[in-house]
Formats: C-alpha cells, sequence, structure tokens
C-alpha cells in the first residue's frame, strides 16, 4: 500500500468527499490480491463532492493542477500519476449504476482509513460487463460463472 494512496484517501476523507474504492484494491479487500499499478476510486458525481475532491487535489498536490469542478463532475477518468502509484479518479464503470454502488457500497479500512469499497456483488456484474479477459478471470475467482 503506498504512502501517495493513503495520503490521498486520508485527506479524501479529511475533506468528506464521497467515494468508494474500486478495481484491483477491492479486488483484494474481497479477498483476491492481484498485482495493481494504480488505485481505482469511484467519486459520487455531484457539485458539492467534486468541490470536496478538487479540495482533495489542492490539498495533495499544493495547486488545483488547473482542474474545475466542471472536470471533476464530468463522466470521464482523471489520473495522477504513473504505474506503480497512479491514482484513479473515476465518475463512473461499466455495468452498474452509481445508485446501485452507493447502496451497496460495503465499509472498510484501507490501512487504517475508514472508507467504503464496491460490493462484491457489484464487482462481480461490472467486471462481467467490461468484457476483459482479466476481469473474467476475477470473475472465476470470486466464485461466480
Amino acid at each position: 500500500m503506498h504512502d501517495d494512496f493513503l495520503e490521498f484517501i486520508s485527506l479524501l476523507s479529511k475533506n468528506n468527499a464521497d467515494f468508494v474504492i474500486v478495481g484491483a484494491h477491492a479486488l483484494g479487500f474481497h479477498g483476491i490480491p492481484r498485482y495493481t499499478g494504480d488505485i481505482d476510486l469511484l467519486i459520487y458525481p455531484s457539485r458539492e463532492n467534486a468541490q470536496k475532491v478538487l479540495t482533495t487535489v489542492r490539498d495533495f498536490f499544493g495547486s488545483d493542477l488547473g482542474l474545475t469542478e466542471k472536470d471533476l463532475s464530468d463522466n470521464d477518468t482523471i489520473q495522477f500519476g504513473r504505474p506503480p502509484v497512479r491514482i484513479d479518479v473515476l465518475k463512473k464503470i461499466t455495468g452498474v449504476t452509481i445508485d446501485e454502488i452507493w447502496s451497496t457500497r460495503v465499509k472498510g479500512t484501507f490501512g487504517k482509513i475508514e472508507v467504503f469499497y464496491i460490493s462484491r456483488d457489484m464487482m462481480i456484474k461490472n467486471k462481467k460487463a467490461t468484457g476483459r479477459d482479466k476481469d473474467a478471470l476475477d470473475v472465476k475467482l470470486l466464485g461466480e460463472s
């Protein structure tokens, strides 16, 4: 668990940003560890939350990096850094809605920080929808066919 991931997540929490950990770190939370070069953070798509995430970016980098609230509320991915220490800020993921994710998210910890992870069922639904080979393998490892 890289220090930059811990610091960024700690700042998101401090700023009361609404986010859910998805991707390989969530897979590990659900008992299937896999190497990854990034952390995927799904942020709740609201103007208020975008402002909280922008505050986190300023706190973490010492600048807003030219990002605006609009950048953080559009349906694109914003990436900070490069693998193995890349932070991906996502506004949506394939095959599941924000409401489905938020209503089923699971409380856990990242380091010592209390966070939410995508639920196992929503992760399976997402991975089935991507069509990627590595996600099909993850679905099998999660015990679903």
